[in-house]
């Protein structure tokens, strides 16, 4: 058996590779959608917060904002109160983009889940939850290093 991250983590290169090639035709690669749907869910999100709800680094975001920016896909304003931070808003094309990213997550979703019953799939979703918390707390123990 091999260990825990190295499952989790080739679960989730194939997921992006998958994404990677489902939403090439839009000019994103799949991280991306992930920050757009966000952005779509929290209009007016600063680009700090969506750094630090999606745990991912502050320079991969920000290229990925500039390519969804680029893209027509969000527009990035000032904050009136606090020049330093840039509000992120989904335009109406980025909108548009969120029903179809939201309908290629389901699709993939349910193909990973197919041979799983509803109680499998709780069951599965506590621990990864459970997994997710302890992530998260080593995260933090090691900041405090």
């Amino acid at each position: 058996m091999i260990p825990i991250n190295k499952t989790i983590s080739i679960i989730e290169r194939s997921n992006i590779l998958y994404r990677n090639e489902v939403f090439k035709e839009y000019g994103l690669k799949g991280y991306q959608a992930n920050y757009l749907l966000e952005i779509n869910r929290h209009p007016g999100i600063s680009q700090e917060e969506l750094t630090k709800t999606m745990h991912i680094d502050k320079s991969n975001v920000a290229r990925g904002l500039m390519n969804l920016s680029d893209l027509g896909y969000i527009t990035r304003s000032q904050d009136p109160n606090d020049l330093r931070l840039n509000l992120l808003y989904p335009t109406d094309k980025g909108t548009q983009l969120t029903k179809v990213i939201s309908t290629i997550f389901k699709n993939q979703r349910t193909h990973l889940l197919q041979d799983f019953n509803e109680d499998e799939i709780t069951i599965l979703m506590s621990f990864l939850e459970k997994l997710k918390i302890r992530a998260e707390e080593l995260l933090e123990i090691e900041k405090k290093i």
